[in-house]
């Protein structure tokens, strides 16, 4: 197993880390940050703000792509239900939080029992997604029997055209329970 990192960077206040954080994803040179740290009373060498800064820069370009795929998710799903979205965001999340996981030395402290705390709001959230899901079928079938009886009931006179338009009706049926899953 790979040994955790302990920055020294890390370990300083969080509003200092903070600050570093910003100066990096502004290009900031480590001799700028390292000044600054000096000014704050915290003297850190320019090598350890290199290896923070690489372990910080991987994990903001991970973010960086990750929100890029959200997007893609969002952008190339607008005609689809919320629902879809919803799953996809919640596997975007639960990947997330298993490669976070996986990438731990232990299985202990705050930030893994917070993530721990979120995987049971996933499944949740699967679960009503799943029943709203269900309700939406239920909604759409509903309606589709209310229509067809409608309609039988107008076009009696006409048995060629009443068959016709329950065809249609079906298939529209067919493609709202599609776009549902």
């Amino acid at each position: 197993m790979s040994r955790r990192k302990h920055h020294k960077v890390a370990t300083l206040p969080p509003e200092i880390v903070e600050a570093v954080n910003d100066m990096l994803v502004k290009g900031h040179t480590y001799q700028q940050i390292v000044n600054y740290l000096g000014q704050m009373g915290t003297p850190v060498s320019i090598a350890s703000v290199g290896r923070y800064s690489k372990d910080f820069l991987t994990k903001f370009e991970r973010l960086r792509q990750i929100r890029d795929q959200a997007k893609a998710i969002v952008d190339s799903n607008e005609d689809t239900p919320g629902t879809q979205l919803a799953e996809a965001t919640s596997e975007l999340a639960l990947s997330m939080i298993m490669e976070t996981l996986t990438s731990l030395d232990n299985l202990q402290g705050e930030k893994v029992t917070e993530l721990l705390k979120v995987l049971p709001k996933l499944a949740d959230a699967s679960t009503k997604r799943e029943a709203l899901k269900l309700q939406f079928n239920k909604g759409v079938e509903a309606a589709s029997v209310r229509i067809k009886e409608a309609l039988r009931k107008e076009l009696e006179a006409d048995p060629e055209l009443m068959q016709r338009v329950i065809e249609l009706v079906e298939q529209s049926k067919e493609q709202a329970f599609n776009q549902g899953k």
